[in-house]
């Protein structure tokens, strides 16, 4: 038996079509597609070169796994990759710190504990949405002070041109494109500005087959003003009117602000699917499955998992301890939910109007402890 990833080939780009049939299924999304014909960046991995089995896609949208789950030896050779190609940032498209996994069929979900000992699962309900007609009038909603614009060459060579961190980190063309020509080329961006700063951006994810996929970014301080919807809609509008038969979109269950802002378009829900997520530093999946268990309401898995970060994280943040209060709140633990409360307030934490507008913390309001919470948090605030 062939032993670690010796079994694993990696494709040539002129090869990446031999595992069409293996991901049939991945109709409600571009990304491996896009790999396919070369749009944006990609790489494939197989059991065979000549005729794939299992096929691990690494691509702009996500990692695909499909084939065979049932090959033990396949198995070890995956279990092997992950650990010491993917899960130590060697081998990646776009990030190196995370991964983002969809599988096929379903019953690879069961093998998951095996292929990935080290880390709990987080599986997320994600929606796929489709549009085929604009149904917004973006124009006569523009909010007073923005323009809104389509990015093209003379914009990014524009110095006057501002691009915030919280923009600019979010939609990383050469990480999604390769190279800015490419993404001139072949997607389409519209924005909106407030002066020269750009403030809200759709940009596209992938194109293939006269389709393309686009996301969404608003800079935090101009969010609730509608212009989300605006630059999609304007993005969308130009993409059905130049070519293009649909544009998709992605989003997670409990990000209620994006799939209502894509439903306000005119983007209808194509399905739901399912998608693991991980982050290999183990700390920080541990944050990342505590606050996605308490996203969920699930109060008991999230300050069980709270527990752990703590034990084992050297700093961490005072909205971490919050939240933890939070969860224990919810349980009606009140020891506990004094102690991670005044851990939040020790830690720096300096919102003591949004911890008063907590609803579960009234099961402490006649402690003589949550008034000096309070006085540490207002403390806090004022530096």
């Amino acid at each position: 038996m062939k032993q670690g990833i010796d079994m694993l080939k990696e494709l040539k780009q002129y090869e990446f079509g031999r595992v069409l049939p293996l991901f049939r299924w991945l109709d409600y999304c571009l990304a491996l597609r896009a790999t396919i014909e070369h749009n944006n960046p990609g790489r494939i991995f197989v059991d065979n070169v000549d005729n794939p089995r299992t096929a691990l896609a690494l691509t702009v949208g996500g990692y695909f796994l499909a084939g065979d789950c049932n090959d033990q030896e396949i198995n070890e050779t995956l279990r092997s990759f992950l650990a010491g190609q993917i899960f130590t940032g060697q081998v990646f498209v776009k990030s190196s710190k995370s991964m983002f996994l969809t599988l096929h069929p379903k019953a690879w979900e069961a093998k998951l504990p095996d292929l990935i000992p080290t880390h709990d699962i987080i599986g997320r309900k994600r929606y796929h949405y489709v549009c085929n007609k604009v149904r917004f009038d973006w124009r006569n909603n523009i909010p007073k002070g923005y323009r809104v614009r389509r990015i093209d060459r003379i914009m990014l060579d524009d110095s006057r041109i501002i691009f915030p961190d919280s923009i600019r980190t979010r939609m990383n063309i050469g990480e999604q494109w390769g190279t800015v020509e490419n993404f001139l080329e072949k997607g389409v961006s519209f924005c909106a500005l407030c002066g020269h700063e750009v403030v809200s951006w759709c940009a596209p994810d992938c194109m293939a087959d006269r389709q393309i996929e686009v996301g969404i970014v608003t800079h935090p301080e101009h969010r609730r003003r509608g212009l989300a919807a605006v630059s999609v809609a304007a993005t969308a509008e130009y993409c059905l009117n130049h070519g293009f038969s649909t544009v998709g979109w992605h989003c997670n269950e409990l990000n209620i602000g994006s799939w209502k802002t894509a439903e306000k378009v005119g983007f209808d829900r194509s399905c739901e699917y399912t998608e693991f997520f991980y982050t290999y530093d183990l700390v920080q999946h541990l944050e990342e499955l505590a606050w996605y268990s308490f996203r969920r309401k699930d109060y008991v898995k999230s300050v069980h998992y709270f527990e752990q970060l703590f034990r084992q994280k050297k700093e961490p943040s005072d909205d971490a301890y919050h939240v933890a209060a939070e969860a224990w709140a919810a349980l009606e633990n009140k020891d506990k939910t004094l102690t991670y409360l005044r851990a939040a307030a020790e830690h720096g934490w300096k919102y003591p109007d949004y911890t008063k507008r907590v609803e579960a913390f009234s099961m402490v309001y006649d402690t003589s402890e949550w008034k000096k919470i309070l006085a540490q948090m207002a403390k806090n605030a004022r530096g």
